[in-house]
């Protein structure tokens, strides 16, 4: 075994090494809604189309991500030590293939070919060791992330095999791989989430970087950035023209605008590259949701800063094209790959998994910054044996702070505490310590912080705060809840609503439908979240928290027999959902109750014709509500 892969087998066995404490940890965040149909699945009470296909749309559902989970559940059980298991091992396949492109690649820069097969393997530890991965790797919905990443590797892999083949001469082959091969792994990558898209663009920057005339481009590689490249950007920008809503709708349930968000990530950018090249791994972690928002280009300053440089940085990287390739490569391949999650997608702020693929350019412009280093002699070493020793000596720097990581990974009170210090101000985790407290069932600490949360300068974290405390209240079963407890915690009148008030306003829903709220009537406190939804004028009704907020109003007026206002809820998340199912299946039981048969026979014929037949839950649902409204029909002649 030569040098280089024995290099790379005892990066993935120190992987393996390192990885295998936190396998045990537990589910975190969207894991469990993400997971909830494989779990009815494994215990008989779902199809498996249920779970490969939870979406009604075939690329949003994501289906080879989900098929695998089913894979991990077969193979090893349905615990998150399968799930993180499997992450483990998509992990590693995707760090072999990350040494098979950067061999590739660097074979072409001049300069740094003779040991392209050294630096392709220092490379590959420094990635699949690095600690910003760990809240990939250990989150097990993050697996999305991981496949997508796995096949859009594969997929340059097959470009720069087909690249060579054209320069050898062997067009046939190359075709092949260009049309066929490389198509079936961005299928892949695209079903296992949306940013494996930009394969082209990143081969694209590939070929700029590597490739010239020389090296007989021709009609097949037009012809591929044509197909797989020009189409789909020239789609991208007739749907921003001409139907802007499709792609940036999503703007109506956050807190920030377009404008907000693009500038805010180059901050977020030089935020990611200072992690990545100086880890500090206690500040790492998934409570990420205080990341300042730019309102200007000085507010903050660093707004400014951080255009301006990540500007000089392309720029400097295209001046030394010609000498260190790489560098250029690998500054294109890093910006190119965060292009879907990091621009003008409305999506939150800040993730480290963001940064799965992007790395890898980043340590690959690292390394090829070598080119630029001056030929020079020691008395003792020589300057390969040195730059080993000390890419060595990072590797393990880097693996002792992932383990480190690892270690507090293993259990959701050590995420907690660590985030803690170096987050406090995370409305998430505040939450999250509430309901853990909450679970154990000590309302004190849950409502000190939902109190610390108030206290938030943010009219938002106000009302947020406001909500959970008179929610841990309810739970409480406090005697002596006022209404202008409520009346002070929907005073804010913000112009929309978020994910946050929507997760509030439904904690509160179910609260008060199960363990009551004092002397208050649900009826009144669903009166203040109906004005609290209707001061959100300036949002369409069709937002996702504006109109599940209203079916959860819609159940508290159901649930006392307050059918005229609960109707008149469902009436407007069913229409804002665009006829969402559960909505549906609501706002038939309303009409059932009503009297208004009609209307319910109306509403549970589109739901007949919208859920799937290998919806189990779905056509449980269906059943009740014929029998429901059967009886009702009766009862009325």
């Amino acid at each position: 075994m030569t040098k280089p892969r024995l290099i790379l087998l005892l990066a993935l066995l120190l992987t393996i090494a390192i990885y295998w404490p936190g396998l045990s940890g537990p589910f975190l965040f969207d894991d469990n809604w993400n997971l909830e149909p494989l779990r009815l699945w494994h215990a008989g009470q779902a199809s498996w189309q249920e779970v490969v296909f939870p979406q009604a749309s075939f690329v949003f559902s994501r289906p080879v991500a989900m098929a695998s989970f089913m894979l991990s559940t077969v193979l090893f059980g349905p615990e998150s030590f399968s799930f993180k298991l499997g992450n483990l091992i998509v992990h590693l396949a995707c760090g072999i293939l990350a040494w098979a492109v950067m061999r590739r690649v660097l074979v072409r820069d001049a300069r740094l070919a003779t040991h392209a097969e050294l630096l392709a393997a220092l490379i590959a530890p420094f990635w699949l060791l690095h600690p910003l991965h760990v809240s990939t790797v250990l989150y097990v919905v993050q697996r999305m992330a991981q496949l997508s990443t796995l096949f859009t590797l594969a997929a340059v892999w097959v470009y720069l095999v087909a690249r060579q083949q054209l320069i050898e001469g062997r067009d046939r082959t190359a075709w092949l791989n260009l049309f066929v091969a490389f198509p079936v792994f961005v299928l892949l990558g695209v079903l296992s989430k949306q940013n494996a898209a930009i394969a082209p663009a990143l081969c694209l920057v590939l070929e700029l970087a590597y490739f010239n005339r020389q090296t007989r481009p021709g009609r097949c590689v037009h012809a591929f950035f044509g197909i797989f490249l020009a189409l789909p950007m020239l789609g991208a920008v007739a749907l921003l023209a001409f139907s802007p809503q499709r792609l940036l709708a999503g703007y109506a349930e956050w807190d920030f605008t377009l404008w907000e968000r693009l500038l805010t990530q180059p901050r977020v950018l030089m935020e990611y590259i200072g992690m990545l090249l100086i880890p500090r791994g206690p500040q790492m972690g998934l409570y990420t949701d205080d990341f300042v928002v730019s309102q200007g280009l000085l507010s903050p300053v660093s707004t400014l800063l951080s255009i301006l440089a990540l500007i000089g940085l392309s720029v400097a990287a295209i001046a030394v094209r010609k000498r260190a390739p790489s560098v250029m490569a690998g500054w294109f391949f890093f910006l190119v790959a965060h292009s879907v999650e990091s621009t003008f997608l409305p999506l939150e702020m800040y993730y480290e998994h963001r940064n799965y693929l992007p790395s890898l350019g980043l340590l690959l412009a690292a390394f090829g910054l070598i080119a630029l280093v001056p030929a020079f002699k020691t008395n003792t070493l020589s300057p390969r044996k040195l730059g080993l020793i000390a890419a060595t000596g990072f590797a393990l720097i880097l693996g002792i702070a992932t383990f480190g990581r690892v270690l507090i990974w293993q259990d959701n009170n050590g995420i907690v505490q660590q985030a803690l210090l170096h987050h406090p101000d995370s409305v998430r985790l505040r939450f999250d310590i509430a309901a853990k407290a909450l679970e154990r069932g000590d309302f004190e600490a849950a409502l000190a912080e939902m109190q610390h949360v108030a206290a938030n300068g943010s009219p938002r974290d106000r009302q947020l705060g406001k909500l959970g405390a008179f929610t841990v209240k309810c739970l409480r079963k406090d005697q002596d809840i006022s209404a202008q407890e409520l009346e002070q915690a929907v005073a804010a009148n913000l112009p929309r609503l978020t994910t946050y008030e929507a997760q509030s306003i439904m904690r509160l829903s179910r609260t008060s439908r199960t363990a009551g709220c004092g002397d208050m009537k649900i009826e009144v406190i669903a009166g203040y979240l109906t004005r609290m939804l209707d001061s959100a004028s300036s949002q369409p009704e069709t937002a996702q928290p504006k109109w599940y907020s209203r079916s959860m109003v819609a159940e508290m007026y159901a649930h006392v027999g307050a059918w005229a206002d609960a109707q008149a809820q469902a009436e407007a998340a069913w229409e804002g959902s665009h006829n969402d199912p559960r909505v549906g299946a609501l706002l038939t039981s309303i009409y059932i109750k009503t009297g208004d048969l009609a209307a319910a026979q109306v509403v549970l014929s589109q739901l007949e014709k919208s859920i799937k037949p290998s919806d189990v839950g779905g056509q449980g649902a269906l059943d009740r509500l014929r029998k429901q409204l059967a009886a009702a029909a009766t009862q009325a002649n």
